[in-house]
Parts: C-alpha cells; sequence; structure tokens
C-alpha cells in the first residue's frame, strides 16, 4: 500500500476517533484491480479470559469482532484496521493494557515504528498531549522488543 493510502486511512481514523467529521464525509478509493482474499482471524483471549465468568461477552469478542470483523481483511487490511483501532484508543481515551496489545498487534500487521511514531504524533494534536505521551510509552516497550 502506498503511504498516500496510508495517511488517508491515517486521517480518516483520526478525523472519525475525534468526531471532526462525519462518517458518510469520508470516502477512501480502493484498487479495484487487485482482488484481496480474507484472512480468517482467530482469537481465544475472551473465552481463556472471560469464558465461564462472561460467556456471552466472550463470544462476542473471539467470533465477532474478532472472528468477523477483523477477518473483513480484504475489505481493509490488518495493517489499516490496527491504525484504525490504536486511533479510536487513544482518542477516546483508553490507555491501557488493550492499548499496548493493539500496538503490538500492529506491529505484527507491519505497521513500522516510524509509521507509529507519525500516528501517535497525529493523534497527540487531535485528542490531547498527554494520551500521545502515554501511547509513546507503550510504544516504545512494544518498539523495543
Amino acid at each position: 500500500m502506498n503511504m498516500r493510502k496510508r495517511m488517508s486511512v491515517l486521517l480518516a481514523a483520526v478525523m472519525l476517533s475525534t468526531n471532526i467529521v462525519p462518517m458518510g464525509a469520508i470516502v477512501m478509493a480502493e484498487n479495484q484491480n487487485a482482488p484481496k482474499k480474507a484472512v480468517k482471524i482467530v482469537q481465544t483471549a475472551g473465552r481463556d479470559q472471560l469464558g465461564t465468568f462472561a460467556p456471552d461477552f466472550a463470544h462476542y469478542n473471539d467470533d465477532i469482532l474478532f472472528g468477523e470483523v477483523w477477518s473483513r481483511n480484504d475489505k481493509l487490511s490488518l495493517h489499516d484496521r490496527s491504525i484504525v483501532t490504536i486511533s479510536g484508543l487513544i482518542g477516546s481515551g483508553v490507555i491501557d493494557s488493550s492499548l499496548k496489545y493493539h500496538i503490538a498487534t500492529a506491529k505484527k500487521n507491519g505497521v513500522t515504528k516510524d509509521e507509529m511514531v507519525e500516528i501517535i504524533t497525529q493523534l497527540g494534536f487531535y485528542t490531547g498531549w498527554p494520551k500521545a505521551w502515554a501511547a509513546f510509552n507503550m510504544a516504545k516497550e512494544v518498539y523495543a522488543e
């Protein structure tokens, strides 16, 4: 994916996470010539951590969020889904272990350290400087590994 498209995805994620524009105002062009095949995402964290305590929630996490939504990677790459997810979490002020998990997932999905630095820097201006500081501390740990 070229840098221009990646930046478009990042900008869209920032704008959506900060409610700057309505969702319908963002339109991104996809390359229609290259058919993509979805890769099924298998997640067990919900069942592993909440299975007997909250089985329905575990099902929604593992089978719906990851099994269906994240598995639509033929429509939006895992790289871009990671950027959108991180932007949404930081924009919402979710600076906890779930953000660190998603930063690590972003790294696995091909988001480079330089891209992560740019993403968090951009978000700092739109979502708040303290959130960016917290996210940078997590990203430093993940990208040091």
